[in-house]
């Protein structure tokens, strides 16, 4: 179980006994650093149920990072986290829907319980920017640069949110992303980095787990962008909130069997933006998330919102690895890194170095993740190109689900079939081992 101090609280383990971790962001003995003030907050009578969207929000977050998944059956999380609250009748009203939210997202069971917060000091914000009309949420990634540079070249003037989240090689990235979009469009300087991690190491904080314990997957850090969105969208008085990304993992498609179910991200689902509009709703915030790359396959978003105005050198300044942090440069074998390579060479841009090159040699990596993962993806692409387009949704039903968040299906499945020409283009101009998995050798 979980609690939070200041409090919040946290989560169940794999074990028969569930171990209690307390998560404290406010008080002397904090185990995480929270560092909000150049989020514009709102303020008034909202104030209260706003620290409340952001302390659960901080909560769910760390309880994601503090029980590490198991394997096979065992990858799915029981999950018990003690909510302490201002606004308690909103939130026991709305538990069910937050729960089924998190778990759209993680794929785990949360069980979530909220209790009355004591009194406290408020956190200090930024004020709001006059001119401001939108937010985006910036990660350091290249579909989230996008979403800003699109706002930007189009007039807009959005607050850009960024959550730093302590891992020293995505924080370069994001500096990299804030000084490019700041050089091309010289007033964009209304960036507000959010900082959150775990800080246990001081003499009096509580225990948390210690980075070799802790879950990589840090599904759960997608509510916490949209928190941090919604807020800053509201201290701003503004309605529109972007928070950006492709078809592909936008749709959240299984490229295998084995990753059916909670083995598929969900972050940007439409479903869970829609859930998360309908507590801003309940609210009573005119506060929407969107996603303007639903249906956009990745190499379209380097050509028609990158390349038009920055360099080639600017657009590989940015990260999309999973695995960012834990080695020196991006994997090459994750599914993220995998689709981002495969974008690039379709634009005509010049490849990256990574650190596996599963791509020209793939037999070198045999009975490895980075193999699995590649077969995998070549495997869905075939099936994608070789399926009548009408077919696909029967093949992969899940599609049908984001028509509760308002997707219009066949739109994805043309932009999932784009992605996988793509893919199919650039493994057979490129990488003939590749190929050959693929049947076109």
């Amino acid at each position: 179980m979980f609690q939070t101090e200041g409090r919040t609280a946290g989560a169940a383990q794999h074990c028969a006994e569930p171990n209690v971790c307390l998560l404290d962001w406010r008080s002397e003995q904090r185990n995480a650093l929270l560092e909000c003030s150049a989020l514009p907050l709102p303020s008034g009578k909202e104030r209260p149920l706003a620290l409340d969207f952001l302390d659960v929000a901080v909560g769910v977050y760390l309880a994601d990072l503090a029980v590490p998944r198991g394997r096979n059956e065992d990858f799915v999380r029981d999950i018990e986290l003690d909510l302490a609250v201002r606004e308690l009748d909103f939130w026991e009203a709305h538990q069910r829907d937050l729960s089924q939210l998190l778990n759209r997202i993680s794929g785990d069971n949360f069980d979530l319980r909220f209790s009355a917060r004591a009194e406290e000091g408020d956190l200090p914000s930024a004020p709001a920017w006059p001119s401001a009309d939108s937010v985006c949420l910036v990660s350091g990634g290249l579909d989230s640069m996008a979403g800003a540079a699109l706002l930007l070249r189009t007039g807009r003037f959005p607050r850009l949110v960024m959550h730093r989240s302590g891992n020293p090689t995505v924080a370069e990235a994001q500096d990299r992303v804030a000084a490019t979009l700041e050089e091309h469009w010289p007033d964009c300087s209304r960036l507000s980095p959010v900082r959150l991690a775990p800080s246990s190491h001081r003499t009096h904080a509580l225990p948390f787990p210690p980075p070799d314990r802790r879950e990589t997957t840090r599904r759960c850090r997608s509510v916490l962008f949209m928190a941090l969105g919604a807020l800053a969208a509201r201290g701003e008085g503004v309605e529109e909130v972007y928070l950006c990304d492709n078809a592909v993992l936008t749709a959240a498609v299984p490229v295998s069997e084995a990753r059916i179910g909670s083995f598929t991200t969900h972050s940007t689902h439409p479903v869970a933006l829609a859930k998360f509009n309908d507590l801003l709703e309940a609210a009573g915030w005119k506060v929407r998330l969107v996603n303007p790359f639903l249906y956009q396959a990745k190499g379209e978003i380097i050509r028609n919102c990158l390349q038009p105005v920055l360099s080639p050198q600017e657009i590989e300044q940015t990260v999309s690895c999973w695995a960012i942090g834990r080695h020196q440069r991006q994997c090459g074998a994750c599914v993220p890194c995998l689709l981002r390579r495969f974008a690039l060479l379709s634009c005509d841009l010049p490849d990256e170095v990574y650190g596996t090159d599963v791509l020209a040699a793939p037999h070198d990596a045999r009975n490895t993740e980075a193999y699995r993962n590649l077969t995998d993806l070549l495997g869905w692409a075939r099936r994608l190109l070789f399926t009548p387009e009408v077919q696909i949704p029967l093949q992969y039903p899940s599609l049908l689900e984001m028509q509760e968040g308002g997707a219009q299906v066949m739109d994805v499945v043309r932009a999932l079939r784009r992605q996988a020409t793509e893919i199919f283009e650039v493994t057979q101009r490129r990488f003939p081992e590749a190929a050959a998995l693929m049947g076109l050798g």
